[in-house]
């Protein structure tokens, strides 16, 4: 196991999406868990929820939910380790036809990663509205409720690159990157697990002193999710709808050429495509599970802070400029995104 420097976040929910696997692999099992500790479930994509245990395997679309005594460790299929925390709602994915780089990101919360495979495939790394490239590499990643990101690098390099900046860690080396914003300076962290607790409440007691800066820089992260859901949406579907049009042709071919026929185009048309509409599907649900993420882990939690700060002056201008732009970045998402949604997301 990694050492972990994760301290426990009371009455806090951690998401953490992981896009991982590759196009030919899709449907095979993209992680193993090698640890549990206390309460561990795993719920399918269908909604179908089973208890974890050593050695259960899980692939994309599922969710790995720990309780508040819970901890788990992830083996990746694609070549890495993770560890989480308590209170944790972990979601697997997987990576675009045409890709290899996998993904690891967290809405909120605190999570440890090791890659130890081959250099030349490294992940990226961050939250979701902050990610970055790393060469060998073990780090811890922070993210507020604020949705600031904490990058500490214990071993190896990270690039972060955020809003037309790109700045360089290496080992002991840590930066903060607002949301919208170019990352911070860096500093020295000295293998020092902070105190996530105080560190999330002194963010929160910024956020209300400046709420509007802060909602304008998430809005436009959310917006960024917005706009790939919409762009890869017409993609994931027509995939989808190829491999049903491959199936309903087995049917056909199987009736008028025989089944020698119908095992060929099995294996030769309808197997490709499956496997690549399932992982093209996976892939796209990790943005639409993004910018849900987004929304109820920190947009909510925000709305709810300004909205008792200001719960005896409810007509004041900082209020009300707030509102209006969580109201627009809300209508779009309700619109584009929620459609793409299931049941059991929420």
């Amino acid at each position: 196991m990694i050492a972990t420097r994760i301290r426990r976040v009371p009455a806090l929910y951690i998401v953490v999406a992981l896009a991982i696997g590759s196009a030919a692999g899709a449907a095979a099992q993209d992680a193993t868990v090698t640890f549990v500790d206390g309460g561990v479930d795993i719920r399918t994509e269908a909604g179908v929820v089973r208890r974890a245990d050593f050695g259960s395997g899980v692939n994309g679309g599922d969710r790995i939910i720990t309780d508040r005594r819970g901890e788990a460790e992830l083996d990746l299929a694609a070549g890495g380790t993770v560890r989480v925390a308590p209170d944790t709602v972990f979601i697997v994915s997987g990576t675009p036809s045409g890709q290899t780089q996998s993904r690891v990101a967290a809405a909120v919360g605190s999570f440890s990663f090791r890659f130890r495979a081959a250099a030349g495939n490294e992940p990226r790394v961050g939250s979701t509205t902050s990610v970055a490239g790393v060469r060998g590499t073990e780090l811890v990643v922070y993210v507020a409720s604020d949705g600031t990101t904490r990058y500490e690098v214990i071993e190896g390099r990270v690039e972060i690159d955020s809003d037309g900046r790109t700045v360089a860690l290496g080992p002991n080396d840590g930066v903060e990157v607002r949301p919208g914003r170019r990352p911070g300076q860096v500093f020295s962290f000295l293998e020092r697990p902070i105190d996530y607790a105080v560190w999330n409440s002194g963010l929160i007691d910024e956020f209300l002193s400046s709420p509007v800066d802060s909602i304008r820089g998430l809005a436009a992260e959310m917006h960024a999710l917005i706009d790939e859901v919409e762009r890869r949406a017409p993609q994931s579907d027509a995939m989808s709808e190829e491999a049903r049009r491959a199936r309903v042709r087995l049917d056909e071919i199987r009736e008028k050429d025989g089944d020698d026929a119908a095992e060929k185009h099995f294996t030769d048309v309808l197997t490709p495509l499956r496997i690549a509409a399932r992982a093209e599907f996976v892939s796209f649900r990790f943005v639409v599970l993004s910018a849900l993420s987004l929304d109820q882990y920190i947009l909510s939690r925000l709305a709810a802070e300004i909205e008792a700060a200001y719960f005896f002056d409810p007509d004041a201008s900082v209020l009300r400029e707030f509102r209006a732009v969580l109201n627009d970045v809300r209508a779009r998402y309700e619109r584009i995104v929620v459609p793409r949604l299931v049941p059991s997301d929420v």
